[in-house]
This record gives structure tokens, C-alpha cells and sequence, in this order.
């Protein structure tokens, strides 16, 4: 037997001491109602059931995003009614303004109800809230202008002109006079061929000659030529179709367009032919008929007085042009070249190219949003006269040296974006277009035909008149006024439409989103939560164990008493 230690007491204190700590969890447990309270319960459940905890709250806060769009729908759904309900009065007045049994007092009454209704839907679209946030001025449509468009005049300079290569390529027809007749035909080439041939950069090495023959009654077309671009395009003996009803042979085919009568061909000869030769410049075509003499010149004559003599020039404004505030295109006689310099704001350069062209050749100029074309032609004239005649008008006209040049506006999305989920990338749009009148078409800020001549119309925030009214002064203008009034009806409709199908798809969004959430938050509560009758059973077993490990621990310290019966 031994005293100095009691191994008997010291397991059942141990055991005690367990059954303590179970005791304690246990009671932990039952007092917060959560299996996991700390990490160590368990760490991948902590784990887990954080992550679903994030997506529940999301969850919910979704859901009152949801019923915030809802609100915010409803709201300019609810101004837009009154829009609705503002136009329809207008429309019958309209109608009631149209009728000739009215004078010019009782439509002067009329149009001054149709003036404060279209200031009343210019104060809605101006003063329609919600959280301070306006709805339906525009600001909260996908192409909100935040910078008006700025325009930069151009300088332009005195340029004569005979007539241009754009007359042959553009949408001015030639008019070729039968000497003996005086009988025209008119020919137009504009657009492309086949293949992308294009006739505006006719090669001059290319035959280019247009060529109209005569067999009996049948009149055909041919044509063999290049472009600057190396395409080719053959028309081949094409027949002109001849309607009987009027006595017309026409042609339109690739890019080429005339006709010409019966009257037109009297004196045409069984086999003649007529041939027009676009590479022809200051020399005569060739024809069996007729022959045309093609005299093509444009002199532009800079601030220097330095000619030069080029067929066209072209300069569009490009979206691009942000950069460029300034292009200058001058001659260098001495090198016979151009220079084309553009500049920014500040005047530094942004870019130099130097060209030559001979006759015949085309440029086509593009860098940093701006383009031009110079066609160049050798030798000038103003009129030419042969067998035929071919007269070439002579006019002055001001161009554009330095190009208009127009900064686009800058626009951006300014739509509104609901999150209607619980994660990045879970949102749904929405842009409410601009309601008020200008836009509707029941106003304008111009004076022009359909409107009233006076300003009397407002914005609605004051009385300021700022806007043309439609004009319903007469029996033909109200009758107009009511197609305008129609077509703004039909905007304000499919403006609400739209508003109503999104709120129909957030109330679907709101029943999901909940449904995601109590299904999630079931899954959590089986992971966090504690099972309480269960908890409790263990309770209750803790307990026994714990009194019966202390009568125990009371049995085994009276153990080592017996030693003291041997000393007796």
C-alpha cells in the first residue's frame, strides 16, 4: 500500500475536471443557442457558415435594393401618368383648335392652354425626385450630354472654279447638247461598281472611256478602267432598256446613270457612237457623233495669292479630332509639294506630311481625326465648245482653308444601376429617358414651322419664357399639332412601359432573392446552430458524471486511511 501518492483520487480528479469542461461547453451552448462559439467547436464549420452569413445579408440587403428601385420606378412611373394624362388634354384641344367654327380669339384661348400645359410637363421632367435624385430630365439616360458640342470657325479664302472633277463623280449630272437638236441627255456617275470600284479615284493609265453605241434601235454601254486602287471594271455591250410609254432609253448600272429620248437620237447615224473619255483633260474625246471636250479645273488661291490647281478638296470633321485645333495646308511653289500641318490648342505641332500630286493621281489625307482629298488635273479652262457643246459653268465660291472644326459632346452613362444581388457583377440597368417637352416634340427651342412665333413657353421652375409652343393658330396647324402630340403620347407610353416591365421583373427579383435567403439561411442554422433537446441530454449526463466523479473522488481519499489499521 501506498500514501505518497493517491492514484485513485488523482484519475478521479482527472476524470472530474473532463467532465467539467464538457459541462461548461454544454452550457455554453444551451445559453447562446449556437453549436459554434469559438473556432476551436469547429473550425471548418466557422468557416462555411461565415461565408453563408456574407451571402444571407446580401441576400436581404438585395432584396430592399429591390423595393428601393421599386419605389424610385413607381415615382417616375406616377409623374409620367400625369405626362400622360397633360398630353391627352392637349391632343383634344388640338382637335377642338382645328375646327373652322373657332376664330382667331377662341384659338387664341386655346393656344394659351396649350402653352402653361407644356410648361407644366417641363416642370415635371424638372422638378420629378427621388432622394434628391431627378428622373425624368434626361440625366438618367445612357447618352447624358455633360459637354455641349463646341464649334471652331474655319477661315475660308475666294476659290474659282470652272467646274470639278466632283461634277463627274458626284451628284451633279453633265449635260451633253446635240448641236443640231439641242436635244440633252444627262449622265451621272456617282457610287461604286462592282467589286468596290470605286470612280471617284479614276487611274488616268486606264482607257476610262464611257461608250454608248447604236445598232438600229438598240443603244449599248461600254466601259473598260481603273481606279487609284488597281480594281477594274468592264461593262461589257449592256442594252439601255427602253420604255415604251414614254420614248426613254435609260441606264443605271455600277455606279453610271443616264437617259436619253427618242427626239434625242434622231440624227444619230445607224452605227454611230458617242464616247465619253474621263481621262480627257483640256483635249478633245473622240466620238463618231459627238465629241466632248472635258476642261477641268479648281484654282483656290491662298492669302499669299499662291495658286494652285487641283480638282476637289474635301475636309470632314471626324469624331476623332480632339487633338487638333489648327491645320494648315500650304504650296511650296520652288518644291512643288504640299504641306499639310496641323497643330493643337497650344500651337505645337502635331503632325507635318509633305505631298506631290501629278495630273491624274489622288491623295487621300488622314491623321488625327481630320480627312481630305486632293484629285489633281492638268490644265484649266472654263468652257469648251466642239461639234456639240459642253458648257462649263463659271462661279466664285468661298471654301473652308482651315477646316470648321466641331469638338463632338461629350456624353456618358448615367443610367441607373439597382444591385439586385449578393455578389460583384449582380445588377440590372435602367436609363429613364428625357420627358420634357423639347424632346416629346411639343416644344421647340428654335422658332421654325409647326410652332408658335413667340416664346411662351417656360420650364416650369419660373417664368422665364424659353421655348416655341406648337401653333394651333390655324385649322392646318392644329391639325399637325395633333400628329405631334400623337407621336409624344406614343414616347411617354413606351417610356412607361418600359418602367413597368423592369418593376415587374424587380418584384420577381424580390421573390427569388428571399427565397435564396431562407434556403441559405436553413443550411447556416443546421451548420451554427445548436440542437437544444439534444444539448440538453448531454447537459444531464454531464451533471451525473460530474456528482458521481465527486463521491468518487470522496471514496478514494478515505483509501489510504486503512494504512493506519497496521499501526494498531
Amino acid at each position: 500500500m501506498r500514501i505518497n501518492n493517491n492514484l485513485l483520487a488523482m484519475n478521479t480528479h482527472r476524470q472530474m475536471g473532463i467532465t467539467g469542461t464538457n459541462q461548461s461547453k454544454s452550457m455554453e451552448k444551451l445559453s447562446s443557442g449556437f453549436k459554434i462559439n469559438r473556432a476551436g467547436d469547429d473550425a471548418a464549420g466557422l468557416a462555411i457558415s461565415e461565408k453563408m452569413r456574407g451571402q444571407i445579408r446580401g441576400l436581404n440587403m438585395a432584396s430592399k435594393n429591390s423595393q428601393d428601385g421599386i419605389s424610385l420606378i413607381q415615382t417616375a412611373e406616377g409623374a409620367l401618368n400625369e405626362t400622360h394624362a397633360i398630353l391627352q388634354r392637349m391632343r383634344e384641344l388640338a382637335v377642338q383648335a382645328a375646327n373652322d367654327t373657332n376664330v382667331t380669339q377662341d384659338r387664341g384661348e386655346i393656344q394659351k392652354e396649350i402653352n402653361q400645359l407644356t410648361s407644366e410637363i417641363n416642370r415635371i421632367g424638372n422638378t420629378t425626385e427621388f432622394n434628391t435624385m431627378k428622373l425624368v430630365d434626361g440625366s438618367r439616360s445612357k447618352d447624358y450630354e455633360v459637354n455641349a458640342a463646341v464649334t471652331t470657325p474655319g477661315k475660308t479664302v475666294s476659290v474659282t472654279k470652272a467646274v470639278d472633277q466632283t461634277v463627274l463623280v458626284g451628284d451633279e449630272p453633265v449635260a451633253w447638247s446635240n448641236d443640231t437638236s439641242q436635244s440633252k441627255f444627262d449622265v451621272k456617275i456617282s457610287g461604286n461598281g462592282d467589286n468596290g470600284f470605286d470612280w471617284s479615284t479614276l487611274d488616268a493609265t486606264g482607257t476610262n472611256k464611257i461608250v454608248v453605241s447604236r445598232s438600229g434601235d438598240d443603244f449599248t454601254v461600254d466601259f473598260d478602267g481603273k481606279d487609284g486602287s488597281g480594281k477594274t471594271l468592264k461593262i461589257d455591250a449592256e442594252k439601255m432598256v427602253f420604255d415604251a410609254s414614254t420614248s426613254t432609253y435609260s441606264y443605271k448600272n455600277q455606279g453610271v446613270e443616264f437617259s436619253f429620248t427618242a427626239e434625242d437620237v434622231a440624227n444619230w447615224a445607224n452605227t454611230d457612237s458617242f464616247t465619253l473619255d474621263l481621262n480627257t483633260i483640256g483635249a478633245d474625246a473622240t466620238g463618231t457623233h459627238t465629241s466632248v471636250a472635258q476642261k477641268v479645273a479648281l484654282t483656290v488661291t491662298d492669302p499669299d495669292t499662291t495658286t494652285s490647281s487641283m480638282s476637289s478638296i474635301t475636309v470632314t470633321e471626324a469624331a476623332a479630332l480632339q487633338d487638333v485645333a489648327k491645320l494648315d495646308i500650304a504650296w511650296d511653289e520652288a518644291a512643288g509639294k504640299f504641306t499639310a500641318t496641323s497643330y493643337d490648342g497650344a500651337g505645337t505641332q502635331v503632325s507635318k506630311t509633305e505631298f506631290s500630286l501629278a495630273a491624274g493621281e489622288t491623295l487621300n489625307y488622314n491623321e488625327n481625326g481630320i480627312s481630305f482629298t486632293f484629285n489633281a488635273v492638268a490644265g484649266a479652262t472654263n468652257a469648251a465648245t466642239v461639234n456639240g457643246s459642253f458648257e462649263l459653268k463659271t462661279e466664285t465660291k468661298d471654301v473652308v482653308s482651315e477646316p470648321t472644326v466641331t469638338t463632338p459632346a461629350d456624353t456618358e452613362d448615367r443610367s441607373l444601376t439597382f444591385q439586385v444581388g449578393a455578389n460583384e457583377n449582380q445588377a440590372m440597368s435602367l436609363d429613364i429617358n428625357d420627358m420634357r417637352s423639347v424632346a416629346l416634340g411639343i416644344s421647340s427651342a428654335k422658332a421654325g414651322a409647326g410652332f408658335a412665333s413667340d416664346k411662351s413657353v417656360t420650364d416650369g421652375t419660373d417664368n422665364t419664357a424659353a421655348e416655341y409652343s406648337l401653333d394651333v393658330s390655324s385649322h392646318k396647324a392644329a391639325a399637325a399639332s395633333v400628329t405631334v402630340i400623337n407621336n409624344a403620347i406614343e414616347k411617354v407610353s413606351a417610356e412607361r412601359s418600359k418602367l413597368g416591365a423592369v418593376q415587374n421583373r424587380l418584384e420577381h427579383t424580390i421573390k427569388n432573392l428571399d427565397t435564396s435567403a431562407e434556403n441559405l439561411q436553413a443550411a447556416e442554422s443546421r451548420i451554427r446552430d445548436v440542437d437544444m433537446a439534444k444539448e440538453m441530454m448531454n447537459l444531464t449526463k454531464q451533471n451525473i458524471l460530474q456528482q458521481a466523479a465527486q463521491a468518487m473522488l470522496a471514496q478514494a481519499n478515505q483509501a489510504p486511511q486503512g494504512v493506519l489499521q497496521l499501526l494498531r
